[in-house]
């Protein structure tokens, strides 16, 4: 047997252990948890404030937050029952205060506990540890994957590089590929603000490299050229 046979078996030794949310702890949170209800557009967890809970969502859909110094605010995570928890990351790394503010996307049920019943858990627990070792190295690897494309894409540029791959994922047949995707989705993906966006669709509007109707976006194979060709310019 190969090393890849190798690891992939010890990978599916542990495949079940790749998740950390409120079904994974329930009996825990039973015992030490309090359920919460909150409305839309409310302030889970503000920036900057010590992490003296983590927060695991049952219901809902939260969004994080970040503001910078040129005045734009970037939506650059969501979290929902499947991934939702708020605050583990700052506690497992020792760190002082939530690193963004997370708000409710919609009206969210939420599990409130005390960070350092849960940490001591987690200390406690390989299974727990293990899960956690999947988790970081899976959000290290896709921020390692997003940071290269930053860097090396700036402005518009980023989001020609969006679109081009947006239509070689979903070119067919048909003459044109409409982007179904609203200016905020985009700007979450590649985490910069809806008004960056807009600059930027507008440029290319105007540079004739996408066709552009009522805020919607259109690439046929001609249009993908000239994004191509501009983005290697």
């Amino acid at each position: 047997m190969n090393k890849q046979n190798n690891l992939r078996k010890y990978w599916d030794i542990y495949s079940e252990e790749t998740s950390f949310n409120a079904s994974v702890i329930t009996d825990f949170l039973q015992r030490n948890g309090q359920e919460l209800n909150y409305k839309a557009g409310s302030v889970i967890v503000l920036g900057g404030d010590f992490p003296s809970d983590v927060y695991f969502i049952k219901e809902g859909i939260g969004v994080g937050k970040r503001n910078y110094e040129d005045g734009n605010e970037y939506i650059y995570f969501q979290v929902d029952h499947t991934n939702g928890n708020l605050g583990l990351l700052e506690v497992l790394a020792r760190k002082e205060m939530y690193i963004s503010t997370v708000t409710c996307l919609t009206d969210v049920v939420m599990i409130k506990v005390p960070s350092y019943l849960l940490y001591k858990e987690i200390m406690e627990n390989q299974e727990l540890l293990r899960r956690c070792t999947v988790l970081l190295a899976e959000d290290l690897y896709r921020t390692s994957g997003n940071e290269g494309l930053l860097y090396r894409f700036q402005g518009v540029d980023r989001v020609r590089h969006y679109l081009i791959k947006y239509y070689e994922e979903h070119a067919s047949d048909e003459l044109a590929v409409e982007v179904q995707k609203q200016y905020q989705d985009i700007a979450f993906e590649l985490g910069i603000s809806v008004r960056t966006v807009g600059r930027s669709i507008k440029k290319l509007k105007e540079s004739g490299e996408i066709i552009s109707y009522n805020r919607s976006v259109f690439i046929d194979a001609v249009h993908y050229q000239k994004l191509v060709d501009q983005l290697n310019h």
